[in-house]
């Protein structure tokens, strides 16, 4: 038997970093907004685990840790083959792989009859990643703390054109740049990771660069950047916004056209 789940996309919608925590991490603010975008994960119950995606190695795949992670903390010895149709790109700040291993918890979690309250986002977040929370909670919200923090459920049910370049970025070393400022207040507008990702990455600044080409400053600046990827985003955009964007698409980047999940 093969179980299906589907597995969504985020973006942030703002996302402040406030400061540097005694234990490492950063204190953040934010909110996580649900895509309609998703990925496909197909579970088969096997002899040992094992994952199926292109362009990611089993060992680099977050999916093997998440199982091995469910069977240590509920004493569980299940094994599953998990084919993983990937639509959601990597390594973009869309959450793919936070969002795989919480559809991988919260299927294990309906397999083996046990609660998904018991899924304790503190422990999952330092020890698997922090944004995967917001994916076992399954609804947009605002978040706090590394991100397991979730608190106000909200969704602006908006429509999205997500512009994604084939440009990986270090979430490590974004946090530790010298260009990163803290915000002394909230700013609904402000995604603390744009300036330090523009003075990071010549690749990215040429990219983030090139729509002042082709679109007006208006446009432009309606441009905003998801979490610590590459990719940028507009909310509800014009036809006409869409069909530049569209005109322009080549290879160093790809359009995809979606929008707020609905639940």
């Amino acid at each position: 038997m093969q179980f299906e789940v589907s597995s969504y996309a985020k973006i942030n919608s703002f996302l402040n970093v406030l400061g540097k925590r005694a234990d490492g991490y950063h204190e953040i603010y934010t909110h996580f907004q649900l895509l309609e975008l998703k990925d496909e994960l197909f579970f088969s119950k096997s002899s040992r685990n094992q994952v199926f995606c292109d362009g990611i190695t089993p060992e680099e795949n977050i999916i093997l840790k998440s199982v091995e992670w469910f069977n240590n903390k509920f004493d569980k010895n299940q094994h599953f083959s998990v084919t993983v149709e990937k639509n959601i790109p990597m390594g973009a700040g869309l959450g793919g792989g936070s969002s795989n291993a919480a559809a991988t918890l919260c299927f294990l979690c309906d397999y083996h009859g046990i609660e998904r309250r018991l899924l304790d986002f503190h422990e999952i977040s330092y020890e698997l990643g922090a944004d995967i929370p917001i994916f076992i909670f399954g609804k947009s919200a605002f978040a706090s703390g590394i991100g397991e923090k979730i608190g106000e459920e909200s969704s602006d049910k908006s429509s999205y054109i997500l512009i994604n370049p084939n440009i990986n970025i270090s979430t490590k070393l974004l946090f530790s740049s010298k260009d990163l400022i803290f915000c002394d207040e909230i700013n609904f507008e402000l995604n603390s990771f744009l300036e330090p990702l523009i003075k990071y990455s010549s690749e990215f600044n040429d990219f983030y660069n090139s729509f002042k080409e082709f679109l007006n400053e208006e446009e432009f600046n309606k441009l905003q950047l998801t979490g610590t990827g590459s990719t940028l985003f507009i909310k509800n955009p014009s036809e006409t916004l869409i069909e530049k964007i569209h005109a322009k698409n080549c290879e160093n980047f790809r359009v995809f056209l979606t929008k707020a999940l609905e639940y």
